[in-house]
């Protein structure tokens, strides 16, 4: 079919959403409009999109009112505002080559998400690739001791102390982050990946659709992280630089869908933590950085 016959297809599905009180009938033309949208391979006209949820502010004075405070270069190897399961310690492949992480690779675990630190807990526990995992009530646990290094970027790469590094694991910690990664859409409702029978359609009114591409973020929908585990994240990055900072550094926070995807490797092969976090990998690093000088000067 050609593109004039789908836009009037299209226009007229409008018409009908405009026009109808009908919910049912409203429902069928916003789907068509879908439909109809990505056969022209267009985004939903803004009129018909689902609303975003409002964004969590940049600031983290909200989302932070304690504004901790920790002593410079400790150096210690546990957050001391980690949960310690050192009852779920993994394999680890080596050591960092300076005893510490250079910076952090932000994740989201794709799996359940709903049951707060045990699903943090299960995270880790089901998995060889990672050591750190929020849950959704922002408990970060920590399973092994920060100058050991695990498996979790995968196929990567990314330019750290002026040098390609394929394979950025043995650098960077991964902080995996429980959500259930980028959602599929299906006639207007979105679902998580493993309900392949779409029996239960997420609310629309917490879902972020991301209609164009933004920096490391590949367009498509996304759960937001919640408050507490942004919190959480911000508060663990400001402490591990301010834990050994002639180490970790602000520029090499990043998120897996820059490493392993057009920024490091050249194509999309992951897309976390896309929408799942309120910002561009690139506001986030600003955050940090900005934050960390109104705490340390």
């Amino acid at each position: 079919m050609d593109k004039a016959k789908l836009y009037t297809l299209r226009w007229s599905a409008m018409q009908i959403a405009r026009l109808s009180a009908d919910p049912k009938v409203d429902a069928l033309a916003l789907s068509q409009i879908e439909i109809l949208s990505q056969l022209l391979e267009e985004p939903m006209p803004e009129e018909f999109r689902p609303p975003e949820p409002p964004r969590p502010s940049l600031h983290v004075e909200e989302a932070a009112p304690a504004k901790k405070r920790y002593p410079l270069g400790e150096k210690k190897l546990w957050y001391p505002e980690a949960l310690t399961r050192t009852d779920i310690k993994r394999a680890a492949q080596g050591e960092y080559p300076r005893g510490y992480p250079y910076g952090a690779i932000i994740h989201f675990t794709a799996g359940q998400y709903s049951k707060g630190v045990e699903n943090a807990v299960t995270a880790i526990s089901s998995s060889s690739y990672f050591f750190c995992c929020i849950g959704t009530d922002g408990k970060l646990v920590q399973a092994n001791p920060l100058n050991q290094w695990g498996y979790h970027a995968g196929e990567s790469a990314w330019t750290i102390d002026g040098a390609k590094r394929t394979g950025v694991s043995s650098f960077l910690v991964g902080i995996e982050i429980t959500n259930p990664g980028r959602l599929e859409v299906h006639d207007g409702k979105f679902y998580t990946y493993w309900d392949t029978g779409r029996k239960y359609p997420l609310d629309a009114k917490k879902v972020r659709v991301i209609t164009q591409n933004q920096d490391n973020i590949l367009a498509g929908a996304y759960l937001p992280y919640t408050k507490a585990q942004e919190t959480t994240l911000i508060e663990f990055l400001l402490w591990a630089k301010a834990n050994n900072p002639s180490v970790f550094n602000f520029d090499y926070v990043l998120g897996h869908d820059e490493v392993a995807g057009p920024k490091g490797i050249g194509r999309w092969r992951k897309n976390d933590p896309g929408g799942a976090l309120s910002m561009t990998m690139t506001e986030f690093r600003q955050l940090l950085k900005d934050e960390y000088k109104k705490r340390y000067g």
